[in-house]
């Protein structure tokens, strides 16, 4: 049940992510009654993040608009039956397509990945893209009365005249990925997948939904609670 009329559009890669099988904060976003739209996907692009936000900000109105930047040097592929065979089965991790493309992510396993990252990867210019499509967006958001919220998912290495250009849209000194690894969660993290564990997805979804979405930090601190002992209790 939605505790407010708000409409929320989110899109960031594994780290939030919705639509697969580990739960993230936007899961828990949800079940705590936020009505949201995830045009996300898993493992994917800054390139795709911010494309399909932008395609989807033009086709519906929407109230706060909540983006989670990933990191540099991700490729997304458009396959075909081929390129599935070649490119997609045999990669260890990323294995998978979603909506009709290989989220190859940093997988550097197949030959033509490595002469991607080695010959054409281009960080300045990814870096360049992001600025320009950040800024575009947030003029959009402006205009049209939206709350922008915009997280690092993990480090991007910003240059000085990158952050004075972005630094009120984003934080570019903080990511959220950062924290993980040294927390107490850290513990339950399961190593054949990159998405945090639900207990920090819980942590995520206290964090953003204090600066973007108030009204629903009450029933997520509560649905916490029942988790972590449910949780601390089997581990017992």
């Amino acid at each position: 049940m939605s505790l407010s009329n708000k409409k929320y559009l989110v899109s960031g890669c594994g780290l939030s992510f919705g639509g697969q099988e580990r739960k993230t904060w936007v899961n828990i976003f949800r079940t705590s009654g936020a009505d949201i739209t995830d045009v996300g996907g898993p493992a994917v692009s800054n390139q795709w993040i911010l494309n399909k936000l932008i395609l989807a900000l033009f086709e519906n109105h929407y109230d706060s608009v909540i983006i989670q930047l990933t990191s540099l040097g991700k490729l997304d592929v458009e396959v075909d039956p081929e390129r599935v065979e070649q490119l997609v089965r045999p990669d260890t991790i990323r294995n998978f397509t979603h909506q009709g493309v290989w989220p190859s992510s940093a997988s550097l396993e197949h030959p033509s990945k490595q002469l991607w990252n080695q010959w054409l990867f281009s960080p300045s210019l990814e870096i360049e893209d992001l600025v320009c499509k950040l800024l575009l967006i947030d003029n959009y958001c402006q205009q049209h009365h939206i709350r922008l919220q915009v997280y690092q998912g993990y480090d991007i290495p910003w240059s000085d005249t990158n952050r004075s250009t972005v630094g009120h849209i984003v934080n570019t000194d903080k990511n959220l990925y950062d924290a993980y690894p040294d927390s107490e969660y850290y513990q339950y993290h399961d190593h054949s997948n990159t998405v945090p564990c639900l207990l920090y997805q819980f942590e995520l979804a206290e964090q953003i939904a204090q600066e973007c979405c108030p009204e629903i930090l009450d029933r997520i601190k509560k649905t916490r609670q029942q988790y972590e002992t449910k949780t601390i209790c089997k581990s017992q």
